[in-house]
């Protein structure tokens, strides 16, 4: 007893001495735990402190760049930065909502350069207020017309003013009003806009400042440190990616590489966007803007129709055209080349192009296509002259063959009926009867016919009058005979063709209309080339049939007084002298 009494005393002493030493142990790591969570509390304050003014800031540029651009659609633009402006941004849900407010507005007016807008307005110019149509081509250009269509006039964002267009540029405008209202189908617009620019070299390669800390490790401790703006870093990623797909870099007057490296490392999902990524992307976002306010010219190289490649100046005209040495080029974004379209438009654009890519920020007339390239795209799919004439088939190369036959015929006919007439008026006046004409073969037959009777005379007179008459006659029913058979032909080249049609449906279904194209395409081609055959050749037959009755009346009325004093000079009437 004496000694189990000893061993608890000893037990008891021993964790009375331990008790404050475990105690100690077991704090240190909440004390550590505790210090690494107001650090890392601290961290993320600080990152929202910043974030915030980097949002206040941006709202405050992007409002500077709002007044100092061309006055459209003003109450809109600044009433959707205004409400930005007062959302509240204290804890994370709000500043996210924030910035994603900030990057809906930065792709509203991306999204700017790529339309055309009209909308009717007050237009504020020189103390004096009124009502016109405005119309917006892309961030290019800002054009008015009065609303009875009289006047013109474009916005210069260099002096601030609006400046008057000539009367040509007035009717340019005009016909745009109408493309932007659908009111005419979609075709390359007339537009007077300023010429290209060319970029200082630091603003198209942004080499430097490639090691900016644009993102750090999405890893555990991070993604728990800054879990609250998660939202905001999703919202970054998304436009990122966005943006990279939108848009051809190298097109822009920029180098590509900078903007891309950086919109790829925003766009990573193991990433999380820092404040100088995010002010970066900002950056990058204002430099596209400038760039899609201007034409840019820049170096690159340009594939001919015949696949060689040479470096070129191209000229872009914002979002709606790209042109080098007058052509008109398109960008293939799979192969990130700039090729020269196999099909141009007419001369007088590509004139108007020349000279655009030759001005140098003066007011000079160009066309775009508000499509983006489409409508210059399809330039290339519509057929030319003579693959719609290969499109009739055989039956269409007939009726060109007939037609080219009538043709020459009728030319070679007004010819002949022409010298006749000016041979037969200079046989009116001369006095011997010239075998190079008819009126001169009749009389000359008249005059050396050894017949009296008054009866076997007017024999003589009518048959020389009808063999002249056939000779004036000459090839007119062929003419006729075309003029008719024309358009049978071109009834018949629509039957074929609807047959060949009908047989692509039997075959392949109608499910795609390209199928079925080439046997439309006969019908129509057949149908428009037997008109155009038949109603030019009816036109000349008429004409030729006039010129030919006209000579024939001619012939009779003046083989007729021959005829007359002949037997007058027989048969004198009593009394004359």
């Amino acid at each position: 007893m004496l000694i189990s009494s000893k061993k608890r005393i000893f037990v008891v002493i021993l964790w009375l001495l331990l008790s404050p030493l475990l105690v100690t142990a077991a704090n240190i790591p909440n004390t550590a735990q505790s210090a690494t969570a107001n650090q890392t509390s601290a961290s993320t304050d600080m990152l929202g402190e910043r974030l915030r003014t980097l949002a206040n800031q941006t709202i405050a540029d992007l409002q500077n760049r709002i007044d100092n651009d061309a006055p459209y659609l003003p109450a809109e633009r600044a009433s959707r930065l205004e409400r930005i402006r007062l959302l509240p941004d204290g804890n994370d849900p709000e500043l996210t909502e924030k910035y994603r407010r900030i990057l809906e507005a930065y792709r509203i007016e991306l999204d700017y350069a790529k339309s055309i807008e009209t909308y009717q307005d007050v237009l504020h110019d020189a103390g004096s207020d009124r009502l016109v149509e405005f119309l917006r081509v892309g961030r290019l250009g800002f054009f008015y017309q009065s609303l009875d269509g009289r006047e013109s006039g474009v916005w210069d964002s260099k002096q601030r003013q609006w400046r008057r267009l000539s009367s040509e540029d007035n009717e340019d405008i005009s016909l745009d009003l109408r493309i932007a209202k659908e009111l005419e189908p979609p075709q390359l617009m007339m537009v007077p806009l300023f010429g290209p620019e060319s970029l200082p070299r630091s603003d198209r390669s942004s080499s430097e400042n490639t090691q900016l800390p644009w993102t750090v490790a999405a890893t555990d401790s991070t993604e728990m440190a800054l879990a609250g703006k998660e939202g905001l870093f999703a919202a970054l990623r998304e436009f990122a990616a966005n943006l990279k797909s939108d848009y051809p870099w190298p097109l822009l007057g920029l180098a590509g590489l900078t903007e891309n490296n950086l919109l790829d490392r925003l766009a990573d999902s193991r990433a999380m966007t820092t404040p100088e990524g995010v002010a970066e992307l900002f950056a990058l976002l204002n430099k596209l803007l400038d760039a899609q306010s201007r034409s840019l010219k820049f170096n690159a190289a340009v594939y001919a129709p015949t696949g060689v490649a040479t470096e070129r100046e191209v000229v872009r005209i914002g979002d709606f055209g790209l042109i080098a040495d007058g052509r008109y080029l398109a960008y293939n974004r799979e192969t990130a080349r700039l090729a020269e379209l196999s099909r141009q438009p007419g001369s007088a654009i590509l004139a108007q192009a020349g000279r655009f890519g030759q001005e140098s920020a003066s007011l000079c007339r160009v066309a775009i296509d508000a499509s983006s390239g489409q409508t210059l795209q399809l330039l290339v799919q519509i057929p030319s002259l003579a693959e719609r004439i290969d499109q009739g088939g055989p039956v269409g190369y007939l009726i060109l063959l007939l037609a080219g036959l009538a043709l020459a015929l009728s030319v070679y006919r007004f010819a002949q009926l022409t010298r006749v007439g000016q041979c037969m008026r200079s046989q009116l006046l001369g006095g011997n009867w010239l075998p190079d004409n008819p009126l001169g073969r009749i009389l000359s037959k008249l005059e050396h016919s050894p017949m009296n009777d008054d009866e076997a005379l007017y024999l003589v007179i009518e048959d020389a009058l009808a063999a002249e008459q056939a000779k004036l006659d000459y090839g007119l029913t062929f003419l006729k005979l075309i003029a008719a058979i024309a358009p049978m032909l071109g009834l018949l080249g629509t039957v074929t063709g609807m047959i060949e049609t009908f047989q692509a449906i039997a075959l392949h279904g109608s499910g795609d209309p390209k199928l079925m194209s080439g046997g439309i395409s006969e019908a129509l081609v057949t149908t428009v080339e037997g008109l155009v055959t038949a109603i030019p050749i009816l036109l000349l037959h008429s004409l030729l049939s006039g010129k030919s009755q006209a000579l024939g009346a001619l012939l009779e009325a003046h083989a007729s007084a021959a005829l007359a004093q002949r037997l007058e000079a027989r048969h004198p009437v009593p009394g004359n002298a």
